[in-house]
C-alpha cells in the first residue's frame, strides 16, 4: 500500500472494511507482553456492528478493540469462530484445537484429534448450542476425516464413513447438515446422500434456512439452492473462492484472482 504521498506505506494492515461505497482499510491489534502487533487475521465473527470478535479473542464493542487472551496452548491461527451471543462462542483451528468462551474466560476443549479442524457452525435449540466442526488436512498426512460434534462443550463425531476431505459445513436444525470439501454432501435424518453438481473442490457453504444455501469453490464455482433445484454460476474458472458469507439477499465471497483477493457481492432484487 502507499501512503497520502505515494510513498510505501511502512504501517501494516490486517483488515479492510466495506463502508457501503468503497474500502477502507483497517489495523486490528493484538497485544504481545503488552506490545500492539498486526499479525494475519483468518476467522471474524459478527452478531451486529457493535459486537464483532476476530481471532486471538480480540472484540470489538463498537468504540474499541479489546483483547481477552485465550490463555490456553493454541498453535496457529484460528481457522473459524462460531457463537450464539459473546457469552457463548467457540474457536476452532489448526492441530485439533477448540476453545470456548462463556462470557469471562477461554476453555479449552479437548478435540480427539492433532487434524486442521476448518470451520465451524452451529444452532441453538432446548437451551444448548451444538457445533458441527469439519476435520480434514491434505498438508499434513496422515490425517482424520471426520466431523465433530460439540454439545456442552463435549466432542463426539458424527458417522462419516467416505474418505473424503471435508472443509465447511451449514446446519439451520438438527435434522439437516450439509458438508463441503471432495464434493458436496447431505445428512437428512441421520442418512448421507451426495449432491451432484461439478467436479471441483468446494470450500464454503452458507445458507439462510434449508431451501436457500449457497456453495462456493474452485475454478470460479458457485451454486445457490432455492429449495428445490440447484442453480450454477460459472463466474471464471481463472478464479478461486474461498469463503462466503450469506444473510438476507446478500451473499459476500472471498477468494483470489490472478494473484490478488478478491470479494464479489451478490444482491437478491
Amino acid at each position: 500500500m502507499n501512503d497520502s504521498l505515494g510513498n510505501p506505506d511502512p504501517k501494516i494492515y490486517n483488515a479492510t472494511h466495506w463502508n457501503g461505497s468503497g474500502w477502507e482499510l483497517k489495523r486490528i491489534p493484538i497485544l504481545l507482553n503488552g506490545t500492539p502487533f498486526y499479525p494475519v487475521i483468518k476467522s471474524i465473527f459478527t452478531f451486529n456492528e457493535n459486537d464483532i470478535w476476530f481471532e486471538a479473542g480480540i472484540h470489538w464493542d463498537g468504540i474499541a478493540f479489546k483483547q481477552i487472551p485465550f490463555n490456553i496452548q493454541w498453535n496457529g491461527n484460528v481457522n473459524k469462530l462460531w457463537g450464539r451471543s459473546s457469552n457463548d462462542l467457540y474457536a476452532v483451528g489448526n492441530s485439533g484445537n477448540i476453545a470456548h468462551y462463556n462470557g469471562s474466560r477461554w476453555t479449552k476443549i479437548e478435540s480427539g484429534t492433532t487434524t486442521n479442524i476448518n470451520d465451524a457452525w452451529g444452532i441453538f435449540e432446548n437451551g444448548k448450542s451444538t457445533v458441527y466442526c469439519p476435520v480434514s488436512s491434505i498438508f499434513n498426512p496422515p490425517q482424520d476425516k471426520k466431523i465433530l460434534k460439540i454439545t456442552s462443550d463435549k466432542v463426539d463425531s458424527i458417522s462419516w464413513e467416505k474418505d473424503r476431505i471435508v472443509y465447511s459445513c451449514w446446519t439451520k436444525n438438527k435434522n439437516f447438515l450439509y458438508v463441503g470439501g471432495e464434493g458436496v454432501y447431505v445428512n437428512k435424518f441421520g442418512n448421507w446422500s451426495e449432491i451432484i453438481l461439478q467436479p471441483v473442490g468446494t470450500n464454503s457453504i452458507r445458507g439462510n434456512n434449508i431451501n436457500d444455501i449457497f456453495i462456493d469453490g474452485d475454478y470460479g464455482f458457485i451454486a445457490h439452492f432455492n429449495g428445490l433445484s440447484w442453480h450454477i454460476y460459472n463466474n471464471n474458472y481463472l478464479k478461486g473462492y474461498s469463503r462466503l458469507s450469506f444473510k438476507g439477499n446478500i451473499v459476500a465471497i472471498a477468494g483470489n484472482y490472478q494473484g490478488k483477493a478478491i470479494v464479489e457481492i451478490g444482491r437478491r432484487n
